[in-house]
């Protein structure tokens, strides 16, 4: 146990001056070029506004969806309609078409061709 709390210490003393930068004068010049990072973009203002606009376009959608969910359980014709299609995809899985079913539109939103 001492080995290896010893060998945790001197890792952690040689990292630490890895990302030491020398100082090889008494003047130092600083660059106001942007640096693109890849990585690092992910902390930018512009790709947090990008996630934070997906985001709630995603949320947009999910509350369309349980609108139309909704709507579909107050109206009976609605309804009967969606339970149908119920009938039609338990048909295919039991025929072992699952396939076929999965391409079943349960909802009127769904995007699936």
């Amino acid at each position: 146990m001492k080995i290896i709390s010893a060998l945790i210490a001197a890792a952690a003393a040689a990292q630490s001056s890895a990302f030491v930068v020398p100082a090889t004068g008494s003047s130092a010049a600083t660059s106001s070029t942007n640096l693109q990072m890849g990585l690092l973009d992910f902390f930018s203002e512009d790709a947090r506004k990008e996630r934070e606009a997906r985001k709630q376009a995603e949320i947009e959608e999910q509350e369309r969806l349980q609108r139309e969910i909704i709507e579909r359980r107050k109206n009976p014709e609605k309804m009967e309609e969606y339970e149908a299609r119920v009938k039609v995809r338990r048909a295919l899985r039991m025929a072992g078409e699952d396939e076929m079913a999965t391409k079943v539109s349960m909802y009127d939103g769904d995007k699936k061709e």
